[in-house]
């Protein structure tokens, strides 16, 4: 199946629609708890497995984006895939999950957040920190972001910890994508981004019908 670039007002973010075949893949997420599991990372939620044949099916998108990104998608390496459910509240979140933030410092490593909800759960943003500049970290930039941002966060000063959306006092929104079933969002993992996401999630007992993704992490070509 072929899958056509939506343009967006951001040079590194790319949109498909495929909400036909996102149907499937809502259809197979489990609705039986204790599939679910803490992530590895910080997201503020629970990941469960998705069928191998995703990766199969997400790999083609890739194919679509992978001049854009300037890296041939003939050399595609899964790094993780899986569902995602938001479930944390905002009270319980720590400093780091406030702000904006970047996978790993590379530039070939691509993220994929595949939306299986619509608009009233959020969208995703893409910041630029004020003090230095950068929207992008790299190995270049690396260790002087991490200094910056470790001076400018102070884990006791958080009285009233809350998701990120459009303002904060230490970074600039400067792109959005709304969540809208079946819209796939690209983008390099080294630009700092964050998912916003409303203070008041919509209570869904089914956890199919919550705030849920599938978030994939893969690299193109080789490191550099």
């Amino acid at each position: 199946m072929q899958y056509q670039n939506n343009s967006t007002n951001h040079a590194l973010v790319k949109t498909i629609d495929a909400s036909t075949d996102s149907k499937k893949w809502l259809k197979t997420a489990s609705n039986y708890r204790p599939d679910w599991v803490l992530p590895t990372n910080s997201y503020p939620g629970l990941w469960a497995k998705v069928h191998n044949d995703y990766f199969a099916f997400i790999k083609n998108v890739i194919e679509a984006f992978s001049t854009p990104f300037n890296y041939s998608a003939n050399n595609v390496k899964r790094v993780s895939c899986n569902y995602a459910l938001v479930t944390q509240e905002p009270s319980s979140l720590q400093p780091f999950q406030t702000i904006p933030h970047f996978d790993l410092p590379k530039d070939n490593q691509i993220a994929l957040v595949h939306y299986l909800c619509d608009a009233q759960f959020g969208g995703t943003g893409f910041y630029s920190h004020k003090s230095t500049g950068i929207n992008r970290v790299s190995r270049h930039n690396h260790d002087d972001y991490i200094h910056s941002i470790k001076k400018e966060i102070d884990p006791h000063t958080a009285q009233s910890p809350q998701y990120i959306t459009h303002t904060h006092p230490l970074f600039v929104r400067e792109h959005y994508e709304a969540a809208q079933f079946g819209k796939i969002v690209a983008y390099p993992g080294n630009l700092l981004h964050s998912a916003c996401i409303p203070q008041q999630l919509p209570k869904a007992n089914d956890l199919r019908s919550g705030r849920l993704t599938i978030t994939t992490f893969a690299t193109l070509g080789e490191d550099i």
